[in-house]
């Protein structure tokens, strides 16, 4: 009885064709989880005849019966046409956009995946002209629907300050903000444009630590106050920096005269340490004594400026310790960038008594006369 029951439900199951009409009257009415459910029993359905169909082709290979190729071909050409049209994909659209459903997010992520007709995109739009400067950038991205998308920041847009104003951040309008530059925001799920908002002003961004300080409402030869630097340990304050223009304020300017339409200016720091240190296989808190044990230290450059010319040397001041192969030359350091000192050798006495600690500092000496110290402790078992 199982076995006839079983034989008939296969022997009624839907057919692709029936199985489309339900998608179709389903997108009609709106109804967007009923298309979504109806449209992936199609593709199951539809997976299953093309197993069908590739079976048929196989056997008209192995039979050299041309008939049966051709019809085969013909079957599988027919199942391309239940891809979601552009007219049923518009219809999805507007059932989701018009939705109150909290699965409107998902259902629209669902039809960017299945439609080859549903790619919305966001598109940046930058017009800056003045009778000596002008400035076009158009960018657009496409992605899922609900996806998580990092505005442009000025730095993104390489747009002189001194000539636009500073990028105060994008509008659905050309004169207003909507969202801070640099903000993340979620994909709409239609076509959109956000515009560039240029104010005249003056900011102070200080990446160390140190608040950010936005003049408003400048004018040509206005003169303000620069704000002073983050006290940051191990970093050396090397002035301020617009990218966009050129300008350059050194760490002994307290004032600013703005130029044109204002400026962005980010604080210059240099700071060179050495983060880590590994010693072989064996633990830092547990190292031995009366062999030879290799050291490897991770040396960054943790500011925002390249450092040129930097002499490293490793020292120990315990009695016990013994290094070898302790110096190296680094001709240029690149911000942000870390780097590996190898190859230098600790031999510890064997003598010293186990949980003595064996102090190690690095030294960075730089061409410009700065120095950069970074301490370690490693003890003996």
């Amino acid at each position: 009885m199982l076995v006839l029951l079983l034989s008939a439900s296969f022997m009624f199951a839907a057919s692709a064709q029936d199985l489309h009409q339900d998608f179709v009257a389903a997108v009609q009415n709106g109804d967007v989880q009923g298309a979504i459910d109806s449209y992936e029993d199609l593709q199951e359905r539809v997976a299953k005849d093309e197993e069908d169909i590739q079976r048929d082709i196989q056997k008209a290979y192995e039979k050299n019966d041309r008939q049966l190729y051709y019809n085969a071909m013909a079957d599988l050409r027919s199942l391309e046409g239940y891809a979601i049209s552009q007219s049923e994909t518009d219809s999805l659209l507007r059932a989701i956009v018009n939705s109150d459903s909290d699965q409107a997010g998902e259902w629209a992520a669902w039809l960017y995946e299945n439609s080859r007709y549903y790619h919305p995109r966001l598109s940046f739009s930058v017009d800056v002209s003045s009778a000596s400067y002008s400035h076009s950038y158009r960018r657009s991205i496409s992605v899922a629907p609900g996806s998580e998308i990092t505005l442009p920041t000025a730095e993104d847009l390489s747009v002189n300050s001194s000539a636009a104003g500073v990028l105060t951040g994008w509008g659905i309008t050309p004169d207003e903000v909507t969202y801070a530059a640099g903000e993340t925001i979620t994909m709409p799920y239609t076509d959109q444009t956000l515009f560039a908002v240029f104010t005249s002003s003056v900011s102070f961004s200080d990446g160390e630590g140190g608040e950010d300080t936005v003049f408003t409402d400048v004018a040509e030869g206005d003169v303000i106050q620069i704000p002073s630097p983050a006290q940051n340990d191990g970093a050396i304050f090397e002035g301020w920096y617009d990218s966009s223009s050129g300008q350059y304020l050194s760490p002994d300017e307290t004032e600013y005269t703005v130029r044109g339409m204002g400026a962005s200016f980010e604080a210059l720091y240099i700071k060179a340490e050495a983060s880590e240190v590994t010693t072989g296989h064996y633990d830092v808190d547990s190292v031995p004594t009366g062999v030879q044990i290799p050291l490897t230290f991770t040396l960054a450059n943790s500011g925002s400026e390249d450092i040129q010319g930097v002499d490293i040397t490793v020292s120990s001041d315990s009695g016990y310790a013994r290094l070898m192969n302790t110096s190296a030359y680094l001709r240029t350091m690149r911000a942000g960038q870390d780097y590996s000192l190898r190859n230098v050798i600790l031999v510890i006495s064997s003598d010293c008594p186990a949980g003595t600690v064996i102090p190690l500092t690095v030294t960075m000496s730089v061409s410009d006369g700065n120095t950069f110290t970074s301490t370690f402790d490693l003890t003996t078992r």
